[in-house]
């Protein structure tokens, strides 16, 4: 029998997010720059409105490289077999 991986299973998240540190470094830094920028202007300033889209797009734009990255081990893992 062969040892590994058997069938669609991921690597841990944790593992993914080492791997492209800077990457989510990055991300996390928008949403938090966007979050001070929510607390310090008021809901009626255009600021406020982009900072928001900001603090809603980072964590989408998270989970699809976490899922991009797992896709990417999965097919290079299969290459190997």
């Amino acid at each position: 029998m062969r040892s590994g991986r058997h069938g669609a299973a991921r690597p841990p998240i944790g593992v993914l997010i080492h791997k492209e540190r800077m990457d989510f470094l990055l991300l996390g830094l928008i949403v938090a720059v966007a979050v001070g920028v929510m607390a310090l202007s008021e809901w009626t300033t255009p600021a406020f409105w982009l900072a928001a889209v900001s603090v809603l797009a980072g964590p989408v734009l998270m989970v699809r490289r976490i899922g991009r990255l797992a896709r990417d081990e999965i097919l290079r893992d299969n290459e190997r077999l």
